[in-house]
């Protein structure tokens, strides 16, 4: 357990400083392009989906978790597999992700856990809900040691009309989950290593709520796909934290 806290803290330095903003609240520029085929394409003409917030109207709110976790061997979750540095290096973590229970916009999708922002609540505040409501652990609680270590950009999800807020944090391990079967169908650990920028990433043919689209998606655990906004911003902290990592 010391190891995994050490190297949880190792993580959590390193995601800190990728994530660290400006004086003006920027985030530095992307370190690696994201794949074109990111952006879901609209069959058959492959129209690129709009993936801006509409001029007119005011989006809905919610707020996810990106939270990071060492594996139990180090080395274990690098793009390359393997290793037996005693060294946290980039991709030395896991990231969890929940598949949704059926029905809904996003049902049966994989995503970071999360949901709608409530009024006066901050992303944050509401990120610590959402993981208590969803997955059943009080994330404020010491016991867990997780660490806020910074957000990313919001980003918006058409297909719902919801701004999304990206909470990141690390946890030494994994905290005793409790599913709530209404909401979760699901749990998922991911190597980060998968969502490396730098890699090819595979065009898939499927439906959104009636929408013909190809987009591009990443398999994970269990031969499940992980795509759209979810695809993004985990490709997004992936380059960012091999980027800090090789300074």
């Amino acid at each position: 357990m010391e190891a995994q806290r050490q190297a949880a803290e190792q993580i959590a330095e390193r995601v800190r400083r990728a994530l660290t903003r400006d004086a003006s609240g920027n985030l530095p520029p992307l370190p690696f392009p994201l794949q074109p085929n990111l952006t879901p394409r609209r069959l058959p003409g492959l129209e690129p989906v709009d993936l801006n917030p509409p001029v007119e109207g005011v989006p809905r709110v919610a707020a996810v978790t990106a939270l990071l976790i060492p594996p139990v061997a180090l080395g274990s979750c690098s793009v390359g597999g393997g290793g037996a540095s005693l060294e946290a290096h980039p991709f030395d973590c896991q990231v969890l992700l929940i598949k949704r229970a059926q029905g809904g916009t996003h049902g049966g999708q994989l995503a970071l856990p999360g949901g709608k922002m409530e009024r006066g609540e901050t992303p944050q505040q509401a990120a610590i809900r959402e993981l208590h409501e969803e997955l059943g652990f009080d994330a404020d609680d010491p016991q867990h040691g997780i660490t806020v270590v910074g957000t990313l950009d919001p980003a918006y999800i058409p297909a719902s009309n919801f701004l999304i807020h990206v909470v990141v944090a690390v946890a030494p391990e994994t905290p005793t989950l409790n599913p709530d079967p209404t909401e979760v169908a699901g749990v998922v650990g991911a190597e980060l290593g998968i969502f490396d920028p730098r890699l090819p990433v595979h065009d898939v043919d499927g439906d959104q709520n009636g929408v013909p689209l190809r987009y591009g998606a990443f398999v994970v655990p269990g031969e499940l796909r992980v795509w759209g906004l979810t695809a993004r911003l985990l490709c997004e902290l992936a380059g960012r934290v091999a980027e800090e990592s090789a300074r």
